[in-house]
């Protein structure tokens, strides 16, 4: 009877302890909460010698640059890295069964496919804002601004009156491009508010 009560002590111990361990964990494991959030905790980054920031709101804070003179968040290049495909999922409000990102070096995205063929994308640019706007003029396309998006935004209007990108302006030459796949069926407003979603995360974000 002894050894039986020991073994049965030991294998609660162990069961105790296996729930203590470390906060940090890889960054592509997901630990979401009831509530469709994430739990706020660190996230061990591949490549990156100190760990990233997991939100609340599933999107992952990648370590600061000591350069930094000042206090804000900077946005990175790992755009799948830190626009999560939880985040995405639980601002456009519908599932992503996957997420891509670019296979050409040099150009920052990631695609969130809604299925096999279906994407909205999040395209990193450093340009400046001024010269893309320009250039969608000189095509004939509309510039506008929606009071909606809680950030410097302007929204390209094709001739024919469909929705080409919204651009989210993080600074003079850079900014966040947000495009989808052709067939997708979203109109131009459900585009718009997931823009505003977004922008109300990222408004303090350079």
């Amino acid at each position: 009877m002894k050894n039986k009560y020991f073994i049965f002590i030991f294998l609660l111990a162990i069961i105790f302890l296996s729930g203590c361990g470390s906060q940090k964990k890889e960054a592509g494991v997901v630990e979401k909460t009831q509530e469709t959030g994430c739990r706020e905790e660190e996230v061990i980054l591949p490549n990156y010698g100190d760990p990233g920031k997991r939100l609340k709101n599933c999107f992952v804070q990648y370590p600061g640059e000591p350069s930094r003179d000042d206090k804000s968040y900077y946005l990175v290049e790992d755009i799948c890295g830190q626009f999560t495909g939880q985040f995405i999922e639980n601002v456009l409000g519908k599932p992503i069964i996957k997420t891509e990102p670019s296979s050409v070096s040099g150009l920052y995205n990631c695609s969130y496919f809604l299925n096999e063929s279906e994407y909205v994308m999040l395209v990193l640019e450093y340009l400046p804002i001024e010269n893309q706007k320009k250039g969608h003029e000189v095509l004939g396309r509309t510039i506008k601004s929606d009071p909606q998006i809680p950030m410097e935004n302007y929204l390209v209007w094709q001739e024919d009156g469909l929705l080409n990108t919204i651009y989210l302006v993080l600074g003079p030459n850079k900014f966040i491009g947000i495009e989808r796949s052709s067939n997708l069926d979203f109109s131009a407003e459900e585009l718009t508010q997931f823009a505003a979603k977004i922008g109300k995360e990222i408004k303090d974000y350079k």
